[in-house]
């Protein structure tokens, strides 16, 4: 039996995942440049809008 996929996961699993602190993801999520939902208190980034917000950062380094 295979592993299912998740769809969403808490904000610092997602912040590791992109190798981002807690404290700049959430700085992302505050900004609207990532949604994400909540449940109570607990923070969820969908992992498929975690991949596009990503995909979207340069590919370079800003000078």
């Amino acid at each position: 039996m295979s592993a299912i996929a998740p769809i969403a996961v808490p904000r610092a699993e997602a912040a590791a995942l992109v190798g981002l602190s807690d404290r700049e993801l959430k700085r992302a999520i505050d900004a609207g440049e990532i949604k994400a939902r909540f449940r109570g208190r607990k923070c969820l980034v969908d992992v498929t809008d975690l991949r596009e917000w990503y995909d979207a950062l340069p590919a370079e380094k800003e000078i």
